[in-house]
């Protein structure tokens, strides 16, 4: 970059230049997981680092006995799974047919639009009990400051003379009326020392002692209102101004409590005059109350002097911290501009809508909803739902992982599930790129709440597994071949001839065997047959972290000027970084030549593509497959039989 020179003095000087620094990693092993929970948020993903914090904010399984009937559930031993097998982060969304009482407040537009919502924390048929009423409130009342004098001598070009009594009623930047012999006007006050009053501009008429000075009537368009009192009174303040039939409503930009000044937002609307002989023009703020009436005997929540401007000091966001109850915008926001869209006055009004859970009636598209959800939490990687084995809810996990290109979908058996109904369930799904993998049997595990051992889903385990090969070996891993901890026994135990067709039809099995334990005997997604590029867990999730992490590590491009320069700068970032992948091992091939391409150059960045703002990078990896089959030939050398197995 060139040094600008311009304007100044020779000299030494430092210019710290700006390098772009290497593409890091993504991180490869944070879980989501779906389903029912005792508590807690609706449809809101939820970071966890640890199990504690899981029960702290859903309740745990046991938690469960007295909320479900016959339906089990399964998520939350999936996300105890998850962390006993090496997870560390996670989001969990809560599905649920539960629904938190509210009550929409309307504004005081002449055609109301919601402006607020108050939402009962707790979800349930209690809420609906809660009351909620809105009262006016005011922080401050005062009026208009009106002053007058009389001059004590004629005026010069753009001075007059008053006594100093009457000097000290007025304040720089006053507009005051001067009326005479000679006429009348307007001006405004530059300065006042002594007793003379000098004004910004020059006077049109000319003045003699024993004419008069006053504050001048308030005019239509007008931004800055004198006040005798501005306690009380802060930017975003909305304030009531009246006199007799006028009145107004308008919002304070600045407050000068020096000379007890306020500046509005927009101009008047109306005149308002100052003459002593006529009324006040009174002020005073507008904020709003409102007063939660919680179910039962407790408390009311007396929530006083709000307002609806971020500035001020009493901004309902920012005070409002009820137990009980949340108070936000209503979304999308109302329409009607400040300060029109306070809430309109109301009595106790009772909340609405809200209803106890009701896990049985969990349907698919609470699911759908939740998994929607997740689209907003970019650093998700590996998806579970151990509550629904259906096809239409592991086509959508499916849908998801494959919209957002950066996250794979562990799919559960059905319950019970022999080799030719899981074959059943396999065959009703597909992923073209290996977004998804299912694996069988269900595992048995220590039951968390009584005597015995219970069956559940594998996937939270799994993904445990992924997590712990992740961090032990690396993405590029295979997680197979790797214990399932926590998992006593199978639902089903499998012989090699039973696997065989399943792992054919890319069903990854879960085998015990004696003096191992039980592990993970399978490593294939659900890709056709013939994508062999994406067959396997390892390959699919690698290029996943591949392509992330160069993806968030070149946003510096984007608008850079698309020359030679930039076109170096990416080749050598996006090389260094496949250099580390493939020393982790993730890469074949001897040497790095051998193991990658990084292409950029003119023939695939003509002018007519460069034309349209593109720049395209080309990049071939070799990436490497897992030992699925490790075949063994064993020959026995000439001077006796040869045997050859």
């Amino acid at each position: 970059m060139t040094f600008v020179a311009t304007n100044k003095a020779p000299g030494v000087y430092i210019d710290e230049i700006q390098v772009p620094g290497p593409i890091a990693g993504v991180g490869t092993s944070t879980a989501a997981f779906i389903g029912p929970a005792r508590r807690g948020p609706i449809n809101t993903p939820v970071f966890l680092t640890n199990w504690s914090q899981f029960v702290d904010a859903f309740g745990e399984s046991d938690a469960l006995g007295p909320f479900i009937t016959s339906t089990p559930v399964f998520v939350t031993h999936a996300v105890r799974g998850f962390f006993d097998n090496g997870g560390t982060t996670c989001f969990f969304v809560r599905v649920a047919t539960a629904a938190q009482a509210s009550l929409t407040l309307d504004d005081r537009n002449a055609t109301a639009q919601p402006t607020l919502v108050v939402t009962w924390k707790r979800e349930g048929t209690r809420g609906n009990n809660a009351t909620v009423l809105v009262q006016d409130a005011s922080i401050a009342t005062t009026t208009a400051e009106r002053a007058d004098g009389t001059l004590t001598a004629a005026s010069t070009a753009n001075t007059v003379t008053v006594s100093n009594a009457d000097a000290a009623k007025f304040r720089p930047t006053d507009v005051v009326l001067l009326t005479g012999g000679a006429g009348n006007e307007r001006a405004s006050i530059q300065s006042i020392s002594a007793g003379v009053i000098t004004f910004a501009n020059n006077l049109v008429n000319a003045y003699a002692a024993n004419d008069t000075i006053r504050v001048a009537d308030l005019q239509a368009g007008d931004t800055k209102v004198r006040l005798h009192d501005t306690t009380g009174i802060e930017p975003g303040s909305a304030i009531h101004i009246a006199q007799g039939g006028n009145a107004e409503d308008v919002v304070v930009k600045s407050v000068d409590r020096t000379n007890n000044f306020v500046a509005l937002e927009a101009g008047l609307s109306q005149a308002f005059t100052m003459a002593a002989a006529d009324a006040n023009v009174d002020v005073n703020t507008l904020e709003f109350t409102i007063i939660i009436q919680p179910p039962g005997p407790a408390a009311a929540e007396n929530l006083t002097n709000l307002s609806m401007d971020p500035r001020h000091s009493r901004y309902f966001a920012a005070v409002i911290d009820s137990p009980t109850a949340n108070v936000s915008l209503a979304d999308p926001p109302t329409s009607t501009p400040p300060p029109g869209n306070r809430p309109a006055v109301i009595a106790a009004t009772n909340l609405a809508g809200g209803a106890n859970d009701d896990i049985p009636s969990i349907g698919t598209n609470n699911y759908f909803a939740a998994i929607d959800a997740l689209e907003k939490e970019d650093e998700v990687n590996i998806l579970c739902i151990p509550d629904r084995t259906d096809q239409d809810v592991q086509a959508k996990m499916i849908a998801h992982c494959e919209k957002m290109q950066d996250r794979f979908a562990i799919l559960d058996p059905v319950a019970n599930a022999t080799p030719a109904s899981i074959l059943a369930q396999r065959n009703l799904l597909n992923s073209t790129n290996g977004y998804a993998a299912i694996y069988y049997p269900r595992i048995i595990v220590n039951n968390p709440v009584a005597a015995g051992r219970i069956k559940i889903p594998p996937s939270g385990h799994l993904a445990g597994v992924y997590a712990r090969t992740d961090n032990t070996r690396g993405v590029h891993k295979a997680p197979a071949n790797e214990s399932v901890l926590g998992a006593l026994d199978l639902e089903r135990k499998l012989s090699d001839d039973e696997q065989g067709p399943l792992n054919e039809a890319s069903v990854n099995v879960i085998r015990n065997f004696p003096g191992r334990g039980i592990l993970v005997w399978g490593a294939r997604t659900i890709a056709p047959k013939d994508r062999t590029q994406w067959r396997y867990v390892n390959i699919r999730r690698l290029l996943l972290f591949i392509e992330e992490s160069i993806q968030e590590g070149t946003q510096f491009a984007v608008f850079e000027p698309n020359n030679s320069g930039l076109w170096a700068t990416l080749k050598r970032q996006v090389g260094d970084f496949l250099n580390r992948v493939w020393r982790d091992g993730a890469l074949v091939g001897n040497t790095p030549a051998d193991a990658y391409k990084v292409r950029i150059d003119a023939e695939l960045n003509p002018p007519s593509v460069m034309a349209l703002g593109q720049l395209i990078v080309e990049v071939t990896l070799f990436p490497a497959t897992p030992a699925e089959f490790v075949v063994f030939r064993i020959i026995q050398q000439p001077g006796g039989p040869t045997i050859e197995e």
